[in-house]
């Protein structure tokens, strides 16, 4: 009966997600006005995570942001949940993917691909860009287990569509090392500017704080064998952004610390961060 339950809840998920999106744009619209100003959801935290990463700014203009930031959150809802049901053509004329051939090139030599990223923009929309390049033929995204059944299974669905294997970060470390030894080439994407749930390994500083870090791609990397990738992610207007893969070189500056590329990492999702504030993920309580 929960399995019926659940795939009938999809089913009118998936309807309900075949309304255009300017239409859904209204109800992101909407749902701004009522989280912003009347739940006020997580307002201390997006205020005091904005204030100490940009203390040379005024309160009106972290405002600003702030604002900004609401609205994007309830867009990024709102195109997560338009995955259920927009075509593939649609969405090639949203997203603007430079540089694919950069991962091509690296599993063409046999090697494989961490892609790091940050919680920027609907990252649900990154995995799209998997249909536009030939190979790697296996592509996968680490997630963190969510303890909603409904939830795990609705996003798993969304997922799904592009034949992305989601990777529990718990299985990740025997799930990679088992593909490895398949001597495939894969590509996995770890969006890893959250809280560390284990104590940090380095400490770097990013967005004028104090910042512990788990360098998981670098040490798989290491210990695998492949090359570490950093996805850009630009809005380029309403519903619509560019995704740029960059290859990261180790600036000579960090290349006597411990765990440069994971250094570098956080100064490019920094630079990625500030071109574009609203974007973040901002009600995250980073540094807590």
């Amino acid at each position: 009966m929960i399995k019926s339950n659940s795939k009938k809840k999809h089913r009118i998920m998936r309807l309900l997600a075949g309304i255009p999106l300017g239409v859904l744009y209204v109800v992101s619209d909407v749902c701004f006005l009522l989280i912003y100003y009347c739940i006020k959801y997580r307002r201390d935290v997006v205020r005091n995570n904005l204030q100490n990463s940009f203390p040379e700014y005024s309160l009106e203009e972290i405002i600003t942001i702030e604002k900004g930031f609401y609205h994007n959150l309830c867009d990024v809802f709102i195109e997560s949940f338009k995955a259920l049901n927009i075509s593939d053509a649609e969405l090639r004329k949203r997203i603007d993917v430079v540089n694919y051939e950069l991962p091509e090139r690296i599993a063409s030599q046999g090697r494989n691909i961490y892609l790091l990223m940050g919680h920027c923009g609907c990252w649900e929309w990154v995995q799209e860009i998997s249909s536009r390049y030939s190979q790697p033929k296996r592509s996968a995204e680490l997630y963190k287990h969510v303890s909603s059944s409904y939830f795990s299974s609705l996003m798993n669905e969304i997922r799904g569509r592009w034949n992305t294997t989601l990777v529990d970060m718990h299985d990740a470390a025997r799930t990679l090392l088992k593909w490895s030894r398949e001597e495939t080439p894969f590509l996995i994407g770890l969006i890893s500017d959250q809280r560390p749930d284990s104590p940090a390994k380095g400490w770097t500083t990013f967005l004028s704080q104090r910042t512990g870090f788990i360098p998981g791609a670098e040490e798989f990397a290491s210990k695998l064998g492949g090359e570490v990738v950093y996805l850009d992610i630009e809005r380029t207007a309403r519903g619509h952004y560019r995704f740029t893969f960059k290859e990261m070189v180790i600036p000579d500056d960090l290349k006597d610390e411990t765990y440069p590329l994971t250094r570098l990492y956080w100064r490019m999702l920094e630079i990625t961060i500030r071109r574009q504030p609203e974007l973040w993920l901002w009600s995250h309580n980073r540094w807590a």
